[in-house]
């Protein structure tokens, strides 16, 4: 009897965390907070074993830049949703993870759009709340040794991972997402 092997092809993605993982010694959680195809937000609550805010930076609506663009399949300088947040634990305003985001409005229903604009509510919990069913596709991964912004807004010194990804619903891009945790999350 021939024996198949289940599941045999291994996305790129997977593959880098695992090179990551063996030079840089990851912990088997870092490379979770990597490969995670889910809501973040739900992860980070069930990591810190409490709930998280989402502290906003900056949210605007940009003409979308060329790597973003590139990434949702959009023309260079078409609006998009500009947001950039800092995810903290609610019980002590700790800090967890940085992101930004780009999001083309013109793939925003007009319900999504206002709640993505009120800037307070994580994206997976917006997106629960329209009932969007969609996919996380990891793009890539890496590690920083360090970095002045990420150290200031994530009050903690490097090094750090990143990954980023596409949100995508009905076949397409929705939202391109840019994240960033402190290796000693």
């Amino acid at each position: 009897m021939e024996k198949h092997k289940i599941g045999s092809r291994v996305h790129a993605s997977t593959v880098k965390i695992w090179s990551l993982s063996n030079s840089q010694g990851l912990l088997p959680i870092h490379r979770v907070l990597l490969g995670h195809d889910g809501s973040m937000t739900s992860l980070l609550e069930l990591i810190s074993r409490c709930e998280v805010a989402i502290r906003t930076i900056k949210q605007v609506v940009v003409p979308c830049p060329s790597e973003a663009a590139d990434l949702l399949a959009v023309d260079v300088g078409e609006p998009a949703n500009e947001r950039e947040i800092v995810i903290v634990r609610m019980t002590d305003d700790l800090p967890l993870l940085y992101a930004l985001s780009y999001t083309p409005l013109s793939r925003l229903k007009h319900g999504f759009k206002a709640d993505l604009m009120r800037a307070d509510t994580p994206i997976g919990k917006i997106m629960q709340r329209h009932r969007i069913e969609a996919r996380r596709e990891i793009l890539d991964v890496g590690y920083l040794e360090s970095d002045r912004q990420l150290e200031v807004l994530l009050a903690c010194p490097g090094p750090y991972l990143w990954r980023v990804y596409n949100i995508i619903t009905r076949g397409k891009p929705l939202i391109t997402v840019k994240e960033c945790f402190s290796v000693a999350l």
